[in-house]
């Protein structure tokens, strides 16, 4: 039997972050790709990696020329291996004159505007602007329960997804 000053602290902190931390936390691997709507690049998609069964999902946003990387833990740091189903959506920023821009850049009414759209009104108006927002993405790649997007982590090279717009 052990007594309490032998216990081993370190060792039971230890043990709590690992059970607090769960599994599927493994080690990550590089997962770059491309995203294609009708053979041209998508940009500004948000690429989402859902696990098949248990396990951390992983995402990344598409550049102008439609390629991406996958975000898990850390920026660009990749997918757990395993199997994902693939979801693809395109969401319209609510101000595009403040998406990109550097907030230092602003001027005294654009930063006026900006914390504007942070108000209860403003998110109101927005999400009903969202609502009426068309995607040019079909629905059928946005839900993981209807995708029929599917990939392998590691895969065996740099990840393409091509979409159909006339996809159901």
């Amino acid at each position: 039997m052990r007594c309490a000053k032998c216990f081993s602290w370190p060792g039971l902190l230890a043990g709590a972050l690992t059970a607090a931390l769960g599994c599927g936390q493994g080690k990550t691997v590089k997962v770059e790709g491309v995203v294609n709507l009708d053979g041209k690049p998508l940009p500004a998609a948000t690429v989402t990696f859902v696990p098949v069964g248990n396990g951390r999902a992983a995402s990344g946003r598409t550049e102008q020329d439609g390629s991406f990387l996958l975000t898990t833990f850390r920026t660009d740091d990749g997918a757990v291996p395993g199997e994902y189903k693939v979801t693809v959506v395109v969401e319209k920023p609510t101000d595009e004159r403040f998406v990109g821009r550097d907030p230092n850049t602003f001027t005294s009414k654009e930063k006026y505007e900006a914390r504007m759209t942070h108000t209860p009104a403003a998110k109101k108006k927005a999400l009903a602007a969202k609502k009426k927002a068309t995607s040019p993405v079909p629905a059928v790649y946005g839900d993981q329960k209807t995708t029929p997007l599917k990939e392998v982590v590691p895969p065996a090279g740099k990840v393409e997804l091509n979409l159909r717009s006339g996809a159901r």
